[in-house]
C-alpha cells in the first residue's frame, strides 16, 4: 500500500523541478520552504570520511557505492535549526525506498553505520541532528524550540524535506518510506507514528524509552536510594555480577535449557534476600542495607502521596550486563549516577534547564509528589511519546515493529511492554490482541542488553547497531520483515535471533539461535539440539 502523502510533502513535491533529475550538484538550488540545502555533492571511489560535526569519531568507511550526499537545513520556526542528510544511490540501484535511521541519547550525532547499511541495500538514507550539535542537555539554554525540535519536529521536518529531495533527484518520489532505532530512535519511532502518521509507512521502534521525563525522574530515583544521605554510595558496582549470575543460576532454565540466559524473565522468581551475608558486608554477598536498595531498583519510583508506579523498576537479570560484546552499558552502574559526576544523579540538566529552568536547582529538594506534577505538565506533552492512540498511523496502512531486551539496564524492559498493553487497551475491538497485532507486533529478546549485546541471541536486524544477522530474510532480518509486511502483506511471526562466539569477527560462528516470539509468547525448548531455533517453540508465558 503506497502511502498518503501529506499536504506539505505535496507541496514541496510540486515545486520541485525535473530539471534537477539525476544531477547532483544541481540539488544545491532545490527550492523548499523554509529550507537551505547546504550540499550537494557526489561521493565515489568508495570512501566515506565522516563528518565530525555530525558523526562520533571521524571515522572513515570503505567500500561504498557511489551516491549523492545533499545536507540541508530546515528553520520551520524562529530558533529551531534542524540539519539533515539524504544520501541517494544512483538510480539503477535505487529499490523506491526511503529508509531513515535514528539517533541515540541526546547527541546530534548522526549514525553514518547504519545509512550505510540502508544506501548498501539500494534505499534513500536519511538522518537528522535533532535540530542542535552537542550531546549535553544544556543545548536547550535560551533555545525553547530547540527541545521541540529534538522531541518530535526534526525527525519530521527532516524526512518531508528528504522526500522532496528524492523526487526531485529520480523525478519521482519513494514509494515506501521506512524509520527505525532504538533507544531515543525507538523513541523517536513511536512519536512519529503518534503525531506524524502519514510520514512513514513502516517503523522499528527499538528500547523506546518513549516515558522520557518520568525515565529521567527514575534515573534520580535510582541515585537517590542508592546513596546515604551523606552522599556515600550502598550498593557498589563490584556486586551487581554477583546477582546477575544468582538470578541466572536461579531462572535460566525457564525456557527449558541452561544456556545462561533466562528465557522468560517473566516466570523467574527472585528474592535478593538470599544473597544477604550472615552477618555484616562481604563481597560475595549483600548486606541488609543492600538488600533494601536492590528491592527497590526492581520495585521502581512511586508517588509518595499515592504509592502508585510512577516507572516500572529493573528486571531480574539486568543487574550486571556479562558476556557478549556490550560494553556500553555494562549494568545498572551505569545509570544509577552521572560517571562524569560521580557525586550527582543522571540527566540533572533535563531538571535544571529544561523543566524548572534554573541552573542552581538542587535535586535534594526533589518532591516525590508535587515535582511530578511539575514535570508532567511543564514537559510531558511535548516531550513524550505515549500516547496509545495509533488509529491515523493504522489507517494509513502503517505497521509498527517494536523490541526491548529482556536485560536493557536503560529504560527498564516492562516499559516497552506497558506502551504495548496500553495499544493494546486501546482497541475497540472484540478481539484486542488479534486487532492491533495487525499492525503493531513487540519482540521481547531474552539476554540482550541495550539495543544490542548481552548473553543471548542478539542478531535478528540489520536496521539496528551489532545485530547484523547470519541470513538476509525475512525470518532473520527484521528489516525484511517489515519490508515483507507493509509490500506484500505478510505478516511476521517468530523471528530467527543468532549468538554469535565474535560477532564483529568475519570469521565469526553460530553459537546457538532462537525463535524470537512475537509478545506475549516466549520460546520453550520441546526437544532436539538445544543450539538450534526449530528446537523451541512460541508458547504462552507460564
Amino acid at each position: 500500500m503506497m502511502m498518503k502523502r501529506c499536504s506539505l510533502f505535496g507541496a514541496l513535491v510540486a515545486i520541485s523541478s525535473p530539471a534537477l533529475a539525476g544531477d547532483c550538484a544541481q540539488l544545491a538550488g532545490l527550492k523548499l520552504p523554509h529550507v537551505q540545502i547546504t550540499m550537494a555533492r557526489e561521493i565515489t571511489g568508495g570512501t566515506f570520511n565522516e563528518d565530525t560535526a555530525f558523526g562520533r569519531e571521524g571515522r572513515i568507511y570503505k567500500g561504498l557505492p557511489d551516491f549523492c550526499r545533499v545536507r540541508g537545513l530546515a528553520s520551520p520556526v524562529a530558533g529551531s535549526e534542524i540539519e539533515f542528510e539524504v544520501w541517494l544511490p544512483r538510480r539503477a540501484s535505487w529499490t523506491r525506498r526511503l529508509h531513515m535511521v535514528g539517533n541515540g541519547a541526546y547527541s546530534s550525532n548522526i549514525y553514518y553505520a547504519q545509512m550505510i547499511t540502508r544506501l548498501k541495500r539500494g534505499d534513500v538514507a536519511v538522518g537528522t541532528n535533532t535540530g542542535h550539535r552537542g550531546r549535553e542537555l544544556t543545548f536547550a539554554i535560551g533555545k525553547p524550540e530547540s527541545i521541540v525540535d529534538f522531541a518530535h519536529r526534526a525527525v519530521h521536518e527532516s524526512v518531508v524535506s528528504a522526500k522532496a529531495v528524492t523526487k526531485a533527484y529520480y523525478d519521482a518520489p519513494p514509494a515506501y518510506s521506512y524509520f527505525s532505532g532504538c533507544s531515543t530512535g525507538g523513541y523517536q519511532g513511536l512519536s512519529e507514528a503518534q503525531r506524524y502518521p502519514e510520514d512513514f509507512n513502516g517503523i522499528i521502534a527499538g528500547a523506546p524509552g518513549n516515558n522520557r521525563s518520568t525515565l529521567n525522574m527514575a534515573f534520580l530515583w535510582n541515585y537517590k536510594v542508592n546513596h546515604r544521605a551523606d552522599g556515600s554510595r550502598i550498593l557498589p558496582a563490584s556486586k551487581l555480577g554477583m546477582i546477575t549470575s544468582a538470578v541466572v543460576q536461579k531462572c535460566d532454565r525457564t525456557d527449558g535449557v541452561a544456556d545462561g540466559v533466562i528465557g522468560d524473565v517473566s516466570a523467574c522468581k527472585f528474592d535478593p534476600a538470599e544473597l544477604q551475608c550472615k552477618a555484616g558486608d562481604e563481597a560475595n554477598c549483600l548486606s541488609a542495607e543492600q538488600v533494601e536498595v536492590v528491592r527497590k531498583l526492581y520495585a521502581g519510583p512511586t508517588d509518595v502521596r499515592t504509592g502508585k508506579p510512577l516507572y516500572p523498576g529493573y528486571v531480574f537479570g539486568s543487574e550486571g550486563i556479562a558476556g557478549g560484546e556490550e560494553t556500553t552499558h555494562p549494568g545498572w552502574s551505569a545509570y544509577w549516577a552521572n560517571n562524569a559526576k560521580p557525586d550527582e544523579p543522571l540527566r540533572l540538566d533535563f531538571f535544571r534547564y529544561w523543566v524548572f529552568n534554573d541552573p542552581n536547582w538542587n535535586w535534594k529538594g526533589f518532591n516525590w509528589g508535587s515535582d511530578i506534577d511539575a514535570v508532567n505538565s511543564r514537559i510531558a506533552a511535548t516531550f513524550n511519546a505515549t500516547n496509545p492512540d495509533l488509529r491515523r498511523f493504522r489507517a494509513n496502512g502503517g505497521k509498527l515493529l517494536m523490541f526491548m531486551g529482556w536485560q536493557d539496564p536503560v529504560g527498564a524492559a516492562a516499559e516497552a511492554i506497558n506502551y504495548y498493553n496500553d495499544v493494546e487497551a486501546a482497541s475497540k475491538a472484540a478481539d484486542r490482541r488479534r486487532d492491533t497485532q495487525d499492525f503493531l507486533r513487540l519482540y521481547m529478546v531474552p539476554g540482550m542488553a541495550h539495543c544490542a549485546g548481552g548473553p543471548g541471541a542478539t542478531h535478528f536486524s540489520t536496521a539496528t547497531r551489532d545485530s547484523e544477522p547470519p541470513v538476509s530474510d525475512a525470518k532473520h532480518d527484521m528489516a525484511i520483515a517489515l519490508e515483507e509486511w507493509v509490500e506484500q502483506g505478510k505478516a511476521p511471526g517468530a523471528l530467527v535471533a543468532t549468538r554469535f562466539d565474535e560477532p564483529k569477527s568475519k570469521a565469526r560462528k553460530i553459537v546457538f539461535q532462537r525463535p524470537l516470539c512475537v509478545y506475549p509468547e516466549v520460546a520453550r525448548y520441546k526437544g532436539g539440539p538445544e543450539n538450534e531455533a526449530s528446537s523451541f517453540a512460541c508458547v504462552a508465558p507460564q
